[in-house]
């Protein structure tokens, strides 16, 4: 059961709601929750949704100021962000269990980028710019009945722009601090029957530049070096949407990317992940195929294919010997969905989806090469209705079916009840089972050989049969709009159970962890004008595990690395003579990350970051704008998931141009 202090509001909640109460509002700019697309596989407003969600759209990730994909999600109650390097991002809903953050399903456009073997995403590998973003749309809680396994802690369905909303050319230069160089360029035409845009893309940066932690003694340092974390990325994708008649569309998505990675640590000790590069290469194909019918259903198919390959070459050891990695991995993916309105008050959606991961590695470690490769195959059924059972009272009821070829048959059920207590106020009430099934790296590995060499992880030969990971998870929601104040509120209280966590031991993995998530989440947005904006969010959350089965008098591991608190804020606003500017606030909670040592616990720490833009007039059909961000403004030097990665301030100008 829920702890009494869980539900308790924080005071700085309560002091924004009581401000926002006085605030003067027109109508015309009214907080309205949006249509989202990803809870249920349905367009439905957020009010009807079967999940707690958080939609950041265009506006916001532009407002905040943020360069990096991963750092948005610091918008989002409850998300930890951090970086085990500067070139590997952490996002993970519920602290930081690990840097690998298996349990959160990532989609683009639908697409699962949640790659094996070590079923984890990628972030710095995938071809994509914020530019390219319309809108993020994040469940917050298990999406199992949707999505599969997996997504135990939720999912994240990023949607980009369609095809046709490049209409002419752009191009962005950013320059800055910490070796920040990064240029892009946007083309595309919109027509009658065809649609098309491209973007072409290259970032880089020096990663953090702080090598020791200032808050650990001296004795530590030697040992933590981490210098070598900066990142190289070059990217295209391009996208092209058909028309050929008003029933039918075809919609074709091409992408790559090559990212070069500094890795490794300066290890005095034992020298066996020295510096080196880790590159990586993507490529992904998608097709879709979107047919209206008489009856005014619509029928999707989808096949989406993605491939990833990382290389290394490195000389681990006090001696240095010649080793080498190298990893790829595939994802092929055939969905079909029928979206059918069966009447004025009923929708459902069912649909199949066939599934084939394929890794494999080959090592030269030690003078010995060893090699596997692995297949997994694996069908799911999906089906949800969405029914009024009454004017007030709507019913989300859904559920999958999986079978993978290793880990056998899975049914995860969800069921909510959305009652509009007026046209404004709505309670939510929901639970699901979801499942995690364990990644090839988890399930594959050998004691002759090392479970990751250099930074990547291997292939081994041995299966450990390991069980899927189990969460039941149950929330009551409250949305509202406060139409007179220009204001909304989103409150989710939540209780979520799991077991079988996958954890590791000397020689390989093994199951046993449980326990639970307990905690409230809180979102507010309120508009001052239809030009200045803010958005709040709070999470406060408590953990507890079984932690004795890891490692017997240590403490609750699981429940020091979750932060009691996090807390995000957005303020943007517009003036006259296309000048403006925006403040975010980010606070997280001291915590101690799961799988690392004592050295690496991370104080409580505030960011302010601003952003100011001046628009540019227009010239010879040119026109633009200059944006100056300065990240942690007030310098509280913090450290991020490992104590040597510590962030400083950094500054960075971008320059605009359309035409």
């Amino acid at each position: 059961m829920l702890n009494h202090a869980t539900f308790a509001i924080p005071a700085s909640t309560l002091l924004l709601l009581a401000g926002a109460a006085y605030a003067e509002s027109e109508p015309d700019y009214l907080q309205e929750f949006p249509v989202v697309l990803s809870a249920a596989r349905l367009n439905q407003p957020l009010s009807e949704a079967p999940n707690a969600m958080t939609v950041i759209d265009r506006a916001m990730i532009t407002a905040s100021g943020l360069r990096s994909l991963p750092d948005v999600f610091k918008l989002v109650p409850s998300m930890y962000v951090s970086y085990y390097k500067g070139s590997q991002p952490i996002v993970s809903y519920h602290g930081s269990f690990d840097q690998y953050a298996h349990s959160m399903q990532v989609l683009i456009d639908g697409r699962s980028v949640y790659m094996p073997p070590t079923s984890l995403v990628d972030w710095a590998a995938l071809p994509i710019t914020l530019a390219d973003i319309e809108r993020i749309e994040v469940i917050r809680g298990p999406a199992a009945a949707s999505y599969g396994a997996n997504s135990v802690h939720g999912v994240i369905n990023i949607i980009t722009r369609d095809a046709g909303a490049q209409h002419g050319s752009s191009v962005a230069i950013t320059r800055g601090t910490k070796g920040i160089n990064d240029v892009q360029g946007q083309f595309g035409a919109h027509r009658e029957q065809f649609d098309y845009r491209m973007t072409l893309g290259y970032t880089a940066d020096n990663g953090y530049d702080d090598r020791t932690a200032t808050h650990l003694p001296s004795a530590f340092a030697p040992d933590m070096n981490n210098s070598n974390d900066s990142n190289q990325a070059r990217l295209l994708n391009y996208r092209a949407t058909y028309y050929p008649n008003n029933r039918d569309s075809f919609d074709v998505q091409l992408g790559g990317n090559r990212d070069v990675q500094g890795v490794g640590f300066w290890d005095s000790q034992s020298q066996l992940n020295p510096f080196h590069d880790l590159i990586n290469t993507s490529s992904l194909q998608m097709l879709t195929w979107l047919h209206q019918t008489d009856n005014h259903s619509e029928v999707s198919t989808r096949l989406a294919h993605t491939l990833s390959r990382t290389q290394e070459r490195f000389s681990p050891g006090l001696i240095p010997q010649a080793a080498s990695s190298n990893v790829s991995a595939s994802r092929s993916v055939l969905t079909v969905q029928h979206n059918v309105p069966l009447s004025e008050v009923q929708r459902v959606v069912y649909g199949v989806e066939l599934n084939q991961d394929q890794a494999q590695g080959q090592v030269n470690y030690l003078g010995a090469v060893h090699h596997n490769a692995v297949s997994l195959p694996a069908t799911r059924l999906f089906a949800h209705d969405e029914y009024r059972v009454t004017e007030q009272l709507i019913s989300n009821l859904g559920a999958m079916w999986e079978h993978e070829g290793q880990h056998g048959t899975k049914f995860s059920p969800r069921g909510s009840f959305n009652f509009h207590l007026s046209a404004e106020h709505t309670l939510r009430v929901g639970a699901s089972r979801a499942y995690r099934t364990p990644s090839i790296a988890e399930n594959y590995n050998s004691p002759a050989l090392a479970y990751q060499i250099g930074d990547r992880f291997t292939v081994g030969t041995r299966r450990l049969n390991l069980a899927s990971e189990k969460i039941l998870s149950r929330e009551i929601g409250y949305l509202g709009q406060f139409n007179q104040r220009a204001s909304s509120l989103d409150i989710r209280v939540f209780n979520d159970q799991f077991s079988d966590v996958i954890y590791p031991i000397a020689n390989g993995f093994a199951n046993g962890l449980a326990g639970s998530y307990n905690g409230i989440e809180t979102t507010f947005k309120h508009s001052f004008s239809s030009d200045t904006h803010l958005t709040f969010n709070h999470a406060r959350e408590y953990a507890r595990s079984n932690v004795n089965a890891l490692q017997a008098g240590q403490g609750d591991l699981l429940a020091a690395s979750t932060p009691v608190n996090t807390v995000s804020a957005l303020f943007a606003q517009q003036f006259a003579k296309q000048f403006g500017y925006s403040v975010a606030y980010y606070q997280q909670g001291a915590l101690q990350p799961f799988d690392r040592g004592s050295t690496d616990y991370q104080r409580m720490h505030k960011r302010v970051d601003v952003r100011v833009t001046q628009g540019l007039q227009t010239w010879l059909g040119v026109h633009g704008e200059v944006a100056w961000v300065v990240q942690n403004l007030f310098k509280d030097n913090y450290t991020e998931y490992v104590a040597s990665n510590v962030f400083n301030q950094r500054t960075y100008v971008t320059l605009k141009l359309d035409f």
